[in-house]
């Protein structure tokens, strides 16, 4: 596909607020999702108090660090780029969720790609701690799915 033609399908995406477009045009396939910028709080104050409004741009706002994974939680990461599907089909109960026992070699999601689905078995047998990617999102090769506390 062009790079024109990715454009003006992002601008579409953007400028009707759409967070989601899937397309398909004979053997390839698109899928362009919007991130949503953060959403500061909503400060009430009371009517008494004068205030002066200064504007804050989102990119001012200090970027949270990273959250440090623990020593003692196995990573388990995706095999392949694609997309992660949490439960076997819409609607249907998610593989597993926080707090759950998992064995090695059972289905924790699926990641279709290429129109292939891939089911994801667990790499370690311990508990779910973390789950690190969202129903429907795109991942990449080696990016973590889930922290495991190995038993």
């Amino acid at each position: 596909m062009e790079t024109t033609k990715i454009a003006e399908l992002a601008k579409i995406l953007k400028d009707n607020g759409l967070t989601k477009l899937d397309l398909t045009e004979g053997d390839n396939r698109l899928v362009l999702e919007a991130v949503s910028a953060p959403v500061a709080p909503a400060v009430v104050v009371p009517a008494a108090v004068p205030v002066e409004a200064v504007p804050v741009a989102a990119a001012e706002a200090p970027a949270a660090a990273p959250a440090a994974p623990e020593e003692d939680l196995y990573e388990q990461k995706t095999p392949l780029v694609g997309t992660v599907y949490m439960a076997p089909q819409a609607g249907a109960a998610p593989y597993v969720a926080v707090g759950d026992h998992v064995a090695a070699g059972d289905t924790v999601c699926i990641v279709e790609s290429m129109k292939m689905f891939n089911e994801i078995a667990a790499e370690c047998s311990g508990t779910i701690e973390e789950i690190c990617v969202n129903n429907g999102q795109i991942v990449e090769y080696g990016q973590v799915l889930f922290r495991i506390r190995e038993d």
